[in-house]
């Protein structure tokens, strides 16, 4: 290796971040007033129209005083909003106080969001802080064609309104084939497939339940779904994300898992159901894990770490930091000013913590430059 490349080579160790995608669906219930109601409220990002209120008795409500600090087994912060270690939060939660009656909110999406969280061969992440009450655990949220609701006096609790609906989702609910059963507070994963009653796989992990308390100790639920083409079963993974955690759950920790044919190009609303006083807040839904869990993982910079040249071979070596599923491309330049050049066909990441790829100069296009410099980027 001559001494110029080994200069021009050497150089060549050059940042560049992971830039997240853009966030398709936020709702912080981020509202005015305590004890308030939920109906026509309408923040948040990437949703077409006001949420809408049905069911009957209590009432949904955003930031319920029953379960601010100060009170035996306190739950909610001073604004009537769950914290959670590391997690952006603000504006208040959604909850029902007691277990009289039954409501459903639901809040359609926008097209745009629609289309980005419904593709085919693609991967999408929601997350959303919950905490299960001390009884009757029927809370459920889920992602689909149709709202959750059951009619009033009917021992079927929490039907889809449609009896070719589909969802996914989580809930504190036990009960399958719309049989009554509150649930033990682990959130489960639930889903909704041409039916009226929900499949539910009960999770591994039971959030803790202090002494005194009204509520088990907040979990940020985080979900991912694997769309695959129409014939081909979706899978749909749910994980408890602990305080503790740095970087994105591998599909084997998940705490359950669901294989089904969705439809899911008709998927356009959020809808969320209660017949208790579960507490729902934070609801994110975007492409990658650091979307819907930006405080649990951090965004982190992509580097080169190690580069190598054989002038013998022409072989050039690079090594860079990387993370599980992610793809890559290698760019270079001769000036530091045109990093429009690339791989044809980019470069697959390794699911370790670091990625080596041997390239040819030849591969971009190259023969003996004075000074080369190189740069990979997350695609």
């Amino acid at each position: 290796m001559n001494k110029i490349q080994n200069y021009a080579l050497g150089m060549a160790v050059i940042s560049s971040l992971v830039a997240p995608a853009e966030l398709i669906l936020l709702e912080q219930f981020d509202y005015e007033g305590t004890d308030a109601p939920l109906n026509g409220t309408e923040g948040g990002v990437g949703f077409e129209g006001a949420w809408t209120v049905t069911g009957w008795s209590r009432n949904f409500d955003i930031g319920r005083t029953a379960f601010a600090q100060g009170t035996p087994g306190s739950t909610v912060n001073d604004r009537g909003g769950l914290d959670f270690p590391n997690h952006p939060s603000a504006g208040s939660a959604l909850s029902r106080f007691g277990t009289a009656g039954q409501r459903e909110a639901s809040r359609v999406l926008t097209e745009a969001s629609k289309a980005a969280l419904t593709a085919d061969d693609s991967t999408i992440w929601f997350s959303m802080l919950a905490g299960a009450p001390n009884g009757n655990k029927f809370g459920t949220m889920i992602f689909g064609t149709d709202i959750l609701t059951a009619a009033q006096g009917s021992t079927i609790n929490g039907n889809l309104t449609a009896e070719d609906g589909q969802a996914f989702g989580f809930g504190f609910r036990t009960d399958n084939g719309g049989t009554m059963g509150g649930g033990s507070g682990s959130p489960n994963a639930v889903a909704f497939v041409d039916s009226a009653s929900a499949t539910v796989e009960v999770g591994t992990f039971l959030p803790p339940f202090g002494d005194g308390a009204t509520h088990h100790d907040t979990s940020l639920v985080v979900g991912k779904i694997n769309w695959k083409a129409d014939g081909t079963p979706d899978e749909f993974y749910l994980f408890n994300i602990g305080s503790d955690s740095q970087s994105e759950p591998a599909e084997a920790d998940a705490i359950a898992t669901i294989n089904a044919d969705f439809s899911q190009s008709e998927f356009d609303v959020i809808s969320i159901q209660d017949t208790g006083s579960t507490i729902f807040d934070e609801i994110r839904f975007g492409t990658t894990f650091i979307d819907v869990a930006p405080g649990v993982a951090p965004v982190v910079p992509l580097s080169i770490t190690a580069i190598d040249y054989s002038a013998e071979t022409g072989e050039v070596s690079l090594t860079w930091n990387s993370l599980p599923g992610t793809s890559y491309i290698a760019r270079y330049s001769t000036d530091l000013l045109d990093w429009d050049n690339d791989l044809e066909d980019g470069i697959p990441a390794g699911d370790g913590e670091s990625t080596t790829q041997v390239f040819l100069l030849s591969d971009f296009g190259l023969e003996s430059e004075a000074r080369t410099f190189f740069r990979i980027e997350a695609e």
